[in-house]
């Protein structure tokens, strides 16, 4: 493997760690045992550690060691009402481009947030909720904005699991706010879409505020 793909290849595998919850919040990460896990020299994992402290997803503290970032809930709805600006913008482009194509991807994506929280398989799920907010950024081909939100909806992936207390009053409502904001995108009606991903949004900062 090429240098430039082996430390994409750390950074993406250690990311994973973190998103997947394999690794904790506050839980201290080992560069040995990152190299021996992924067979690789601590070169690139210290190099993978560094890009993840200035995405904020680690944090070295001096004379005690690295350690998986703790976001606080404060700064994750601070970050909401970030994410209901961009993803207004980016849910009503994405009605105008769509393909039917694309909306059966997105239909699927959303089939499967559905089993997945359904059968409260919680960390699943916020993953493929991650994706179906990515997969509309990413329709709307505006890179900066697509970067914008997947950088935030990396947080929220990396915390909602630890962040959010699930009752089924809670998954009934996530479920059918996802619903009316597929169904919109598939009727590629933009203003009714930029509705349901705002109530989406704001029903998500109710859950964090418990």
């Amino acid at each position: 493997m090429k240098i430039s793909g082996l430390k994409e290849y750390v950074y993406h595998e250690l990311k994973k760690k973190l998103m997947e919850g394999h690794i904790k919040q506050g839980e201290r990460i080992w560069e040995e045992q990152i190299a021996e896990e992924l067979g690789v020299s601590r070169t690139p994992v210290r190099e993978a550690i560094n890009r993840l402290i200035a995405e904020g997803f680690v944090q070295n503290e001096p004379r005690k060691g690295i350690f998986a970032a703790e976001i606080s809930k404060e700064d994750l709805i601070k970050m909401l009402d970030i994410r209901i600006v961009l993803e207004a913008l980016s849910v009503d482009i994405c009605c105008r481009k769509i393909t039917e194509d694309e909306i059966s991807e997105l239909q699927k994506i959303y089939e499967e947030y559905t089993e997945k929280l359904t059968k409260k398989d919680f960390a699943k799920a916020s993953q493929l909720d991650s994706r179906i907010h990515k997969f509309i950024a990413k329709v709307s081909e505006n890179l900066k904005l697509m970067e914008y939100i997947n950088d935030i909806q990396d947080f929220f992936t990396y915390t909602r699991t630890a962040s959010v207390l699930w009752d089924e009053r809670k998954i009934k409502r996530s479920l059918e706010d996802h619903k009316e904001l597929v169904e919109a995108i598939s009727e590629k009606n933009g203003e009714k879409a930029k509705l349901h991903i705002e109530k989406d949004i704001y029903a998500m900062k109710e859950l964090l505020m418990g």
